[in-house]
């Protein structure tokens, strides 16, 4: 958080898992709510499968999205989906654990984004949301070949965002680094900032670290992936201890959220919650 806040950003987007298991412990969301008001910048949150739960197609630990576990995220962080103009720039930002549902706010979203794409008056649009479009088992010269192919609605919104020629679409999740091209849209994967990935799945480089977003009006932007000094590496195997997914490991949420309320009146830089 040092290091972010020492570049005085406009905004800070957190794309998800801002938890080990908001899902079933909503301390473990309010939380990761003190952290954000460490941030001197307005932060913008986005739910993970850690803070909502999985979709399906992608359920491993059988804590399915619902209803109920999208309003204990919404309470505390405000709307799962979002918009920003931020320097003549439009920034989108989706909720990935919707999609394949079949959920209300499935088909809500998708409607909404296409509206958003559509009166976006030509500014360069950015897209930000947990789970990556699609995996790549080779690359070349920049772009991903050998795609592992989306399917139903995420296909879709893949194609859209294509179509209206996004100029980037920012992902987290997989703790690994990565910048590709298709066509005329980059797709970069940000870095963790606990713990490595041991995934071999598709690409990407495993490192902690966070990515720097500058963006100019004329629709040009640089991104930059920073490993500031003094991250601390965490083994998955100590956080998990006995348990056999990082969800079930002991929680210690309550004292955690006294002492951040403590150090951010202590530098006095909380800020106020985006609801």
């Amino acid at each position: 958080m040092a290091s972010i806040n020492s570049l005085s950003p406009d905004l800070v987007v957190h794309t998800g898992d801002l938890t080990i298991n908001g899902v079933e412990r909503p301390p473990d969301l309010d939380f990761a709510l003190e952290a954000n008001r460490l941030f001197r910048a307005p932060v913008l949150s986005l739910p993970g499968n850690h803070d909502v739960g999985e979709e399906p197609g992608f359920a491993m630990m059988a804590q399915p999205v619902t209803g109920a576990r999208l309003a204990r995220y919404r309470d505390r962080f405000g709307p799962d989906r979002w918009i920003r103009d931020v320097a003549g720039w439009q920034l989108v930002g989706l909720n990935s654990q919707l999609l394949g549902t079949g959920l209300p706010e499935e088909a809500v979203q998708l409607r909404w984004l296409e509206e958003a794409l559509q009166s976006g008056h030509g500014r360069p649009v950015g897209v930000f949301l947990h789970k990556p479009m699609f995996f790549a088992r080779r690359i070349d010269a920049g772009s991903p070949q050998e795609i592992i192919a989306p399917s139903g609605t995420r296909a879709r919104l893949l194609s859209l965002l294509l179509r209206h020629r996004v100029r980037f679409v920012a992902s987290g999740h997989l703790h690994k680094y990565l910048d590709v091209r298709i066509r005329q849209t980059r797709f970069v994967w940000a870095p963790a900032t606990a713990y490595r990935s041991g995934l071999r799945l598709g690409t990407g480089v495993p490192m902690l670290g966070y990515l720097d977003y500058r963006l100019w009006p004329d629709g040009s932007f640089d991104v930059r992936a920073m490993r500031p000094r003094g991250m601390a590496l965490q083994k998955l195997s100590a956080l998990k201890q006995e348990a056999e997914f990082l969800k079930d490991a002991p929680g210690g949420a309550a004292a955690d959220v006294r002492r951040l309320r403590a150090l951010a009146e202590v530098e006095g830089n909380a800020i106020q919650a985006t609801h």
